[in-house]
């Protein structure tokens, strides 16, 4: 699982220092450890977009933190949630995102697994997924495993519809990194259980010809800077399942609530006495 996560956050941090964005939405995070990673790794600039009016948070990451892991280092710019939306249609913000299907065309759902108006699995809606496949910007998916049941020949409902040819798509799964190009998903390189995973997901059509660049290991410089970024390796919540997922869940929940306690001891211990 720290093998698959590492390798994958890793990509995404070199992948977001070098796409020449300007701005970063995070959504999980092994984004936010990619993203808070970028900045070390060649985009020093790069504002980290933490929701629709917080375009420049100082985010860590957590999961139970709320706002108050978003803005660790005080107020950031709050401004219109549709410059967000403004940044995207201009081609200057990127963002990685983990939709439930997404099909060999691009297209992405977050509705609903199963027939529309009868899913088998309802789920929270179509969010941002139009405006991020829509956009000239540029969209990673991030995904744990490299299932079928995921990456399907056609979404059952459609969120995202097929991104412009100009853009870049990129998939990133415990199989590689692939692109989408004019006949549909390519690998970029891959990892020595593409092979088998690949197959498992037929309907993305995905060829392996045997001449991939193979990865194995992260990029060094980026892994370094996606943990000092995420000492406490929250990113590889996401990589996990079931019992080990809730168990690395639940530690992070308990530390970050006494860290929470240990801060809110401090305050008072400064402020005081109340007088009566």
């Amino acid at each position: 699982m720290s093998g698959v996560a590492d390798l994958l956050t890793a990509a995404l941090a070199r992948e977001i220092a070098e796409a020449n964005i300007r701005v970063f939405a995070v959504t999980s995070p092994a984004t936010v450890a990619a993203a808070l990673a970028a900045r070390e790794l060649g985009a020093p600039d790069l504002a980290i977009a933490t929701g629709f009016t917080g375009l420049d948070g100082s985010p860590v990451p957590g999961v139970t933190l709320g706002e108050a892991g978003l803005f660790t280092a005080g107020a950031a710019l709050r401004d219109d949630p549709f410059d967000t939306f403004v940044l995207l249609a201009r081609g200057h913000a990127g963002v990685a995102v983990a939709p439930a299907q997404l099909d060999r065309r691009g297209q992405t759902n977050l509705s609903g697994v199963g027939p529309p108006g009868h899913p088998k699995v309802a789920l929270p809606g179509a969010r941002g997924l139009p405006d991020n496949n829509m956009s000239p910007s540029r969209v990673w998916y991030m995904l744990a495993g490299h299932s079928g049941r995921q990456l399907v020949e056609r979404v059952d409902v459609v969120c995202g519809g097929p991104p412009p040819a100009s853009t870049v798509r990129r998939l990133l799964t415990p199989a590689g990194c692939f692109e989408l190009g004019e006949d549909g998903w390519y690998p970029r390189w891959i990892t020595s259980q593409a092979h088998e995973l690949v197959p498992g997901a037929p309907g993305l059509g995905i060829e392996l010809t045997g001449s991939e660049p193979v990865v194995e290991e992260p990029d060094p410089v980026a892994l370094a800077a996606v943990k000092r970024a995420d000492p406490e390796d929250v990113r590889l919540i996401e990589f996990a399942a079931g019992a080990q997922a809730a168990a690395l869940y639940e530690a992070a929940a308990v530390r970050e609530a006494s860290a929470a306690g240990a801060r809110s001891g401090e305050q008072r211990a400064t402020a005081g006495p109340v007088s009566g």
